[in-house]
């Protein structure tokens, strides 16, 4: 359905995200991926963590960062990259102990071309907490049509919303933010409400989701009673057990209590501060 048939005021506030559908494979650096080889520079060191966080770590012991996502415009082209960028690479500490200290994130935008040869061997993190390392998949990206978190909102149209949903909250569970791993788009702050909107760390302008990174591709907006499974692909209406929870958990990750978090960026300078929300 189209919820602006209803309340026509959200039209104005449409936006696009690209669900990713990572799906369990073998990603090469040449892929855009989660959880595969990066196209990593052979002449750039690869980032460790020195920071003395995690339950198994000793102070004085680099851990390889890990390799979280890789996606290139080219299979994204309804995703804007900073200009002169065509590449982006997301990385952090496989040994967090849930705090997603910022230091421990590291973001490349790179120009693709640029990457003359690849580092072959890349290193494989030790002492990881096995929830933060995601299984290697490719991805089938979809552009999908969002619209606010309700929060987002201006009270007008909230309350139109809350009106309008009449018991079961199917704006906030099906129609507005796309469940599963995604980039753009909005984030759900159904946790912990979300306060003041996310903000850069180093000069205050407004951060955007890049990144969302979700424990379960979709299922949360069934919780409620009667609430249908919106965010399921048709392709895995039917499929066995085991087939099911590997297209539903498809990366292993587990983020906050089995819930969902992102990557945000700044909006004035994408070179600042990446911040990880979780909820």
């Amino acid at each position: 359905m189209d919820v602006t048939e209803d309340i026509p005021a959200l039209a104005a506030y449409a936006r696009t995200a690209v669900r990713l559908h990572p799906r369990r494979g073998n990603p090469q650096p040449g892929d855009s991926s989660i959880g595969g080889p990066l196209w990593w520079p052979a002449d750039e060191p690869w980032p460790l963590c020195d920071q003395p966080h995690g339950p198994a770590r000793s102070a004085g012991t680099p851990v390889a960062m890990a390799a979280i996502a890789q996606i290139y415009a080219s299979d994204v082209p309804a995703y804007p990259f900073p200009q002169g960028t065509d590449l982006l690479q997301i990385l952090w500490c496989p040994n967090h102990d849930g705090d997603w200290p910022d230091e421990t994130i590291i973001v490349r935008w790179r120009r693709a071309a640029d990457v003359t040869a690849v580092v072959t061997d890349q290193p494989t993190p030790h002492m990881v907490e096995e929830l933060l390392m995601p299984v290697p998949c490719v991805l089938d990206p979809e552009p999908v049509t969002e619209y606010p978190y309700a929060e987002e909102l201006p009270q007008e149209i909230a309350v139109a919303i809350d009106d309008w949903d009449a018991g079961y909250p199917a704006y906030q569970y099906g129609l507005s933010i796309a469940s599963g791993c995604k980039l753009g788009g909005g984030m759900a702050f159904n946790v912990t409400d979300m306060g003041e909107p996310p903000e850069c760390a180093q000069c205050g302008a407004p951060a955007h989701l890049i990144l969302q990174l979700d424990s379960s591709e979709w299922g949360g907006e069934s919780d409620h009673e009667g609430g249908p499974p919106r965010w399921r692909p048709v392709e895995d209406a039917d499929l066995d057990t085991d087939a099911y929870w590997a297209a539903r958990e498809p990366t292993g990750l587990q983020i906050g209590r089995y819930s969902h978090g992102g990557f945000f960026g700044c909006s004035a300078d994408h070179r600042h501060p990446v911040a990880f929300h979780s909820q």
